[in-house]
Protein backbone atom coordinates (compact mmCIF):
# COMPACT_ATOMS: atom_id res chain seq x y z
CA UNK A 1 0.00 0.00 0.00
CA UNK A 2 1.33 3.74 -0.86
CA UNK A 3 1.70 6.16 0.96
CA UNK A 4 -0.97 7.94 -1.54
CA UNK A 5 -3.58 4.80 -1.17
CA UNK A 6 -3.34 5.18 2.62
CA UNK A 7 -3.95 8.96 3.00
CA UNK A 8 -7.27 8.37 0.25
CA UNK A 9 -8.24 5.59 2.42
CA UNK A 10 -8.34 7.52 6.07
CA UNK A 11 -9.81 10.59 4.28
CA UNK A 12 -12.68 8.21 3.20
CA UNK A 13 -13.11 6.81 6.04
CA UNK A 14 -12.74 10.32 8.30
CA UNK A 15 -15.35 11.41 6.17
CA UNK A 16 -17.70 8.36 6.37
CA UNK A 17 -17.32 8.59 10.29
CA UNK A 18 -17.99 12.29 9.90
CA UNK A 19 -21.44 11.75 8.10
CA UNK A 20 -22.59 8.94 10.11
CA UNK A 21 -22.41 10.83 13.48
CA UNK A 22 -23.59 13.89 11.77
CA UNK A 23 -27.42 12.59 11.90
CA UNK A 24 -27.11 11.85 15.44
CA UNK A 25 -25.35 15.27 16.74
CA UNK A 26 -28.73 16.41 14.69
CA UNK A 27 -30.95 14.72 16.25
CA UNK A 28 -29.63 15.44 20.00
CA UNK A 29 -29.73 19.17 19.16
CA UNK A 30 -33.09 19.07 18.44
CA UNK A 31 -34.12 17.25 21.41
CA UNK A 32 -32.20 19.66 23.54
CA UNK A 33 -34.04 22.62 22.36
CA UNK A 34 -37.01 21.31 22.46
CA UNK A 35 -36.75 20.49 26.11
CA UNK A 36 -35.28 23.97 26.95
CA UNK A 37 -37.05 25.64 29.80
CA UNK A 38 -39.08 28.81 28.74
CA UNK A 39 -39.59 31.44 30.69
CA UNK A 40 -43.19 33.12 30.78
CA UNK A 41 -41.04 36.58 31.83
CA UNK A 42 -39.15 38.66 29.49
CA UNK A 43 -35.88 39.55 29.86
CA UNK A 44 -35.24 42.65 31.40
CA UNK A 45 -34.64 44.47 28.23
CA UNK A 46 -35.48 48.14 28.21
CA UNK A 47 -35.41 49.84 24.30
CA UNK A 48 -33.93 53.89 24.61
CA UNK A 49 -36.84 55.78 25.85
CA UNK A 50 -38.57 58.47 23.59
CA UNK A 51 -36.92 61.24 25.55
CA UNK A 52 -33.50 60.61 24.54
CA UNK A 53 -32.41 62.25 21.52
CA UNK A 54 -30.70 60.10 19.09
CA UNK A 55 -28.49 62.20 16.12
CA UNK A 56 -30.49 61.51 12.86
CA UNK A 57 -28.38 59.59 10.13
CA UNK A 58 -28.04 62.86 7.95
CA UNK A 59 -27.07 65.65 10.48
CA UNK A 60 -24.50 67.45 10.96
CA UNK A 61 -23.92 65.68 14.20
CA UNK A 62 -23.72 62.59 12.40
CA UNK A 63 -21.54 63.58 9.52
CA UNK A 64 -18.85 65.20 11.88
CA UNK A 65 -18.56 61.97 13.83
CA UNK A 66 -18.86 59.89 10.45
CA UNK A 67 -15.34 61.77 9.47
CA UNK A 68 -13.86 61.50 12.52
CA UNK A 69 -13.98 57.60 12.72
CA UNK A 70 -12.58 57.60 9.41
CA UNK A 71 -9.68 59.50 9.95
CA UNK A 72 -8.88 56.85 12.45
CA UNK A 73 -8.21 54.92 9.11
CA UNK A 74 -6.37 57.40 6.79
Amino acid sequence: MTANTTTTWIRRVAAGAALAVAPALIALGTAAASQAETSSTSPSYSPTPHSVQVPWPQSNWHHWHQDEVQSWYR
